[in-house]
């Protein structure tokens, strides 16, 4: 008599729920991700232990790169908008719609004032490809020379809940700082956030 042999059956795994749960960790991912933005210059800031986070809101940033070249640029796109709109009244610049919108993109500059409705006509990819000579910035209150002071000044006049942060590359030199100041101190503007990276902390140390 024949010996029968029972029916091989391959091992069966349902994926079903494997694949819910990795579209739904993508979907979350994608969600909560944050787009690094193209900076103007690239920045390399002295570290530091403190814990104290600069807001993401609300916040005007003026950076200084280590040839002493100042960057400017506040968040929000409208904030932009409002102050492109309240600098050009000062110098008597009118900006086309398709300009202050491109100038809206621009998570921060380092152009004079002459030399920026040349830099919004151009295309994202050729605006990258631009070496900006910096926002011209010295001790005096002369609107050609310092024209930090005004962007400073519009930008607060566009929003007056802006916090200022500083961000200086580690090999900056002091002189170039100290214009930085002069023009924040001319405007009584005593109070501000240094931006630095970060550092272990040493042992026993609180951040009290």
């Amino acid at each position: 008599m024949p010996i029968v042999k029972p029916k091989r059956s391959h091992p069966h795994m349902d994926m079903t729920a494997m694949c819910d749960v990795a579209f739904l960790l993508l979907t979350f991912f994608i969600l909560t991700a944050q787009i690094r933005v193209q900076e103007a210059a690239e920045i390399n800031p002295p570290t530091s232990i403190s814990g104290i986070k600069v807001p993401d809101t609300d916040i005007m940033t003026i950076s200084l790169d280590k040839d002493g070249k100042v960057f400017f640029g506040i968040d929000g796109q409208p904030n932009r908008i409002a102050m492109l709109e309240n600098i050009g009244e000062v110098y008597g610049i009118s900006f086309s719609d398709r300009e202050k919108k491109a100038f809206s993109l621009l998570p921060n500059f380092g152009l004079p004032i002459n030399q920026l409705k040349s830099f919004l006509s151009l295309k994202s990819d050729q605006q990258s490809q631009i070496k900006q000579p910096g926002v011209p910035v010295d001790s005096t209150a002369n609107l050609q020379t310092n024209q930090l002071s005004q962007w400073v000044f519009n930008a607060r006049k566009a929003n007056n809940k802006l916090r200022i942060a500083v961000k200086g590359d580690n090999l900056a030199k002091f002189p170039n700082f100290k214009n930085v100041l002069s023009s924040l101190q001319s405007q009584n503007i005593n109070k501000f956030n240094l931006i630095t990276g970060t550092e272990a902390p040493p042992a026993g140390w609180t951040n009290d």
